[in-house]
């Protein structure tokens, strides 16, 4: 088995549970940063919510319930798709048009899609929608409301999901896309907005409000729920980012992903094998494959999701990250094969091989311990030690 490579039962998905009485935010544990990972700090659902309703912290992640509008901005803008919001259906093969829920039903066309906010529509949504779509647009319609909704606060809160796919969609040179058209209604006609989700029920218990994530879901008050990490850092669950390269293969049509649509990752030969970069990774792009033979450090573009963490744990600034290939096919990489060795003092595989048949922990022991000598006997030499 792959160094780092996880085992044991997958946990089942997160969904809603009526029974809980809280209509709103779900999120899964397994895929958010900020739970999983205290090392790489990710802002992402606060820095869009327009209600302050999500406070990241390390190791984990409250969620202030009546603050919530459910207008799905956090879980459009989250890399690993960690949020989920009640109200936003997968998209139908036949839907041409999606509209904001706020637009009355007798004005919209036959066949459109409806979701509670169009700034909540996920990138992987709209990407498995144009995969299958039997039409090649996909068309978000703006009524002109958003600037001013308490879920919206930005006239274009769809621009950084639709421009991160039209950069996908030129890549690939498909033929499919996504456009906004611009049909604005007078703001009387609008509907409410979003409304905040009921407040947590008393009775609720942990393990009905958070499917597959109950151990680290904790209530705080009636109003509040944090989900916290317990033990050690854990991987990413990186369903979102294979989901993602597979519609991207879809849209492709079976010629192989361009390689500009994801990181590159270089090791320099400076590199001393501390296997630090493959331990940080968050989500397991980068790997360190080990035997008693060979040390393999294997990056699987489709999983990096660009923290440059692997950048800031290494002792000798090994790695280099770009955001994007040049030329090419995207592929599983080797960046670097060593051999290796078992250590004859301790035991550990290690590489590169030296000399002296020790691993480097064990030559730094050795080594400390032959200064620390070579100082008692100086000192002993000076009479500090004599009776």
């Amino acid at each position: 088995m792959a160094a780092g490579e996880r085992t044991g039962r997958a946990r089942p998905a997160v969904t809603p549970d009526p029974a809980t009485g809280v209509a709103g935010l779900l999120a899964s544990a397994e895929r958010c940063l900020t739970v999983q990972r205290p090392g790489v700090p990710c802002r992402a659902c606060a820095e869009v919510c327009p209600t302050d309703a999500l406070a990241p912290a390390e190791r984990s992640l409250a969620i202030l319930l009546d603050r919530c509008l459910r207008c799905g901005r956090c879980a459009a803008a989250c890399p690993t798709e960690a949020l989920a919001v009640e109200g936003f259906p997968e998209i139908a093969a036949t839907a041409t048009r999606i509209e904001c829920g706020r637009v009355p039903p007798e004005l919209r066309a036959p066949g459109t899609a409806v979701v509670p906010c169009l700034g909540g529509v996920r990138a992987g949504a709209l990407r498995a929608h144009l995969a299958r779509a039997e039409a090649a647009v996909a068309t978000l319609v703006d009524r002109g409301w958003c600037a001013d909704c308490p879920a919206g606060g930005t006239a274009e809160p769809w621009a950084a999901v639709v421009g991160r796919l039209d950069r996908e969609l030129e890549e690939l040179g498909s033929a499919r896309r996504v456009e906004v058209a611009r049909e604005p209604l007078p703001p009387a006609l609008a509907g409410p907005p979003p409304a905040p989700p009921r407040t947590l029920d008393a009775t609720v218990g942990r393990r009905a409000f958070l499917r597959g994530a109950a151990e680290v879901v904790e209530r705080v008050g009636s109003r509040r729920i944090a989900v916290r990490g317990e033990g050690p850092p854990q991987r990413v669950e990186t369903t979102a980012l294979r989901e993602r390269a597979a519609s991207l293969a879809a849209l492709a049509g079976g010629d192989g992903l361009p390689a500009a649509l994801f990181p590159v990752l270089a090791i320099a030969e400076t590199c001393r094998d501390s296997r630090l970069c493959a331990a940080s990774c968050p989500t397991g792009a980068l790997e360190l494959e080990l035997d008693e033979e060979t040390s393999v450090l294997v990056f699987e573009p489709v999983l990096c999701i660009g923290c440059r963490r692997c950048l800031e744990v290494c002792p000798t600034g090994s790695p280099s990250l770009s955001p994007a290939g040049e030329e090419g096919r995207v592929e599983r990489r080797v960046l670097r094969r060593r051999a290796t060795a078992r250590c004859g003092e301790c035991g550990a595989v290690y590489g590169p091989r030296s000399s002296s048949g020790r691993c480097p922990a064990c030559e730094k022991d050795e080594e400390l311990a032959r200064r620390v000598h070579r100082w008692l006997r100086e000192r002993d030499s000076s009479g500090l030690f004599e009776g």
